[in-house]
């Protein structure tokens, strides 16, 4: 009982809680000048729970530097991104498959002036699909290359 006691409700028993304030304990003042912006030395004390970062929902690291610094990358894991642009590329090219559609069904139909400006608009929808479709497919290949 004495050790659920020190530690903070639903915390790791190697963890503990940030010091709470209370009217006798003194907030250091706010850094000004040179200091304010200046990085941490390694000879400078820090609290241990300052140091305290995580990785993901389970995984907890102790280091005073911003995770940014350590790990390069996004954090979006390679096969999560190449699962999204293969889904977007499968809607783009259902977007394409039905503009055809429509452009073609235009085509057949020219029976006013109107309509041939419909079908200019389509040919010209479908080409920057097709483009932007294609840039997709390059980003999918630069990232399954990773």
């Amino acid at each position: 009982l004495a050790q659920a006691a020190r530690r903070p409700p639903g915390g790791h028993p190697g963890l503990r809680a940030p010091p709470s304030r209370s009217s006798s304990s003194r907030a250091a003042p706010p850094l000004r000048g040179r200091d304010a912006g200046a990085p941490m030395d390694k000879d400078e004390k820090i609290p241990q729970y300052k140091t305290i970062r995580r990785l993901q929902k389970n995984y907890l690291v102790r280091c005073n530097e911003s995770l940014k610094n350590i790990i390069p990358g996004t954090g979006v894991k390679p096969a999560s991104t190449i699962r999204r642009l293969e889904a977007e590329i499968k809607q783009r090219r259902n977007e394409l498959g039905n503009l055809t559609e429509e452009e073609l069904m235009a085509q057949m139909d020219q029976s006013s002036k109107k309509n041939a400006k419909t079908v200019q608009e389509l040919a010209a929808r479908r080409a920057d699909l097709a483009a932007h479709i294609k840039q997709l497919e390059k980003q999918l290949l630069e990232c399954e290359m990773l």
